[in-house]
């Protein structure tokens, strides 16, 4: 009944908030710059959403989950308001990247150093056991900030972000019920509340976005999740129907495969032609589907279900240990990628083909702008002929 009672109470927090804020950004005009050549909207939309997410977030989950049952309560909080306040001010003015990472690096080490929530222990992958605490805090550091950041940029698409974060939400949410640690499994149904109740408006066409404020917060609960699950994984067996959980990191990897695989892919790309890797474009995964015709709501599904199956497949073999789930799933989203950069390069074959098929309507516009061009090339050289 609790769980019940979080969930609505977040959905309709947020979903009565988000009206009044869309009212309020178009009156003060605080709009989503859609000029920029990465967007792809052509209109304004507000991006205030994570104002209503984590306002029926954090407010279901002050009512009601009891203090004892989640002591990091107030450590978790004061780590998320620096994210709230930063992405909040980059909303509204913009906020360099330098001193986005500070504000990151500083709620990581929060995380892991006052409210000791780190990876202690590697659990035999590539033979790494328990690890220095010094070593210990650096990886929990990188691992937060890095979710962060991919969440960050996963949103790029109409309902992608909040459907991915319904996902892991709603699966930690069984996994800390079914390990019996209910406080972390009512923060989970919470965020999960909170994120269906912002998908009313989010989905295409979007009539808000959640901003940078959103997918900040978004990214760091899911790295907190994360790294609540992997440890009390180290203590207990933790079972899903008949499944016992014994390759936690790797069951992470899948829950939040999709944006993790998107930045280090993106990442690797632009550092590969020479640009900066925070330099914006249009190579996401989401862009790719988008440009092979798919619409918002379609590209958001694919990506959804996509997610879901790496999820039941981690499930499924969860006895062959950690190193070789992590492969498994490394190998199959690499060839997930091949297969769909594969499609991509067919359909420009095609697209140019058509486009360059003698009688289309293209191939006439560019026979009309060649002829005009070189009628203009004549006429200037005529001129300079006479002169």
């Amino acid at each position: 009944m609790l769980f019940i009672i979080i969930f609505f109470c977040s959905l309709l927090i947020v979903a009565f908030a988000v009206p009044s804020i869309i009212k309020v950004s178009f009156e003060k005009r605080l709009f989503d710059d859609p000029t920029e050549s990465r967007k792809v909207h052509s209109r304004i939309v507000p991006n205030f959403g994570g104002i209503a997410i984590f306002s029926g977030f954090l407010l279901s989950s002050s009512l009601f989950i009891p203090t004892q049952i989640l002591p990091e309560a107030n450590l978790l909080m004061a780590a998320g308001l620096i994210l709230f306040l930063t992405g909040l001010k980059d909303d509204i003015v913009g906020l360099s990247p330098l001193k986005k990472f500070i504000a990151q690096f500083a709620s990581a080490v929060i995380v892991a150093v006052m409210a000791n929530l780190r990876i202690a222990d590697l659990n035999g992958i590539f033979g790494y056991h328990e690890l220095p605490y010094l070593f210990s805090i650096i990886l929990t550091t990188l691992f937060i900030v890095g979710i962060v950041n991919a969440f960050n940029l996963i949103d790029g698409v109409d309902g992608l972000a909040a459907s991915l974060g319904v996902i892991f939400s709603l699966m930690y949410a069984c996994l800390f019920f079914k390990a019996e640690e209910l406080g972390w499994a009512y923060l989970s149904i919470s965020l999960a509340g909170g994120l269906i109740g912002f998908l009313f408006y989010n989905l295409s066409p979007a009539k808000i976005f959640m901003g940078d404020l959103g997918s900040l917060l978004t990214g760091f609960i899911a790295a907190i999740l994360s790294l609540k699950f992997m440890s009390i994984s180290n203590t207990q067996d933790i079972f899903i129907g008949p499944l016992k959980i014994s390759s936690a990191a790797g069951l992470v990897l899948a829950i939040l495969i999709i944006p993790i695989f998107d930045t280090i892919r993106v990442f690797t790309l632009r550092i590969l032609r020479n640009t900066s890797p925070f330099k914006a474009d249009r190579t996401h995964v989401h862009h790719r589907l988008l440009f092979v015709g798919l619409s918002h709501v379609q590209t958001t599904l694919v990506l959804a279900v996509i997610n879901v199956l790496f999820i039941a497949l981690a499930l499924c073999v969860q006895p062959i240990g950690n190193t070789a789930l992590l492969g498994l799933l490394i190998f199959v989203i690499i060839a997930v990628n091949s297969a769909m950069s594969l499609y991509i390069e067919r359909y420009k074959k095609a697209l140019f083909t058509k486009v360059n098929l003698p009688g289309s309507i293209q191939h006439k516009n560019k026979e009309q702008e060649a002829g005009h061009k070189r009628k203009f090339g004549d006429t200037v050289l005529e001129k300079i002929v006479e002169n």
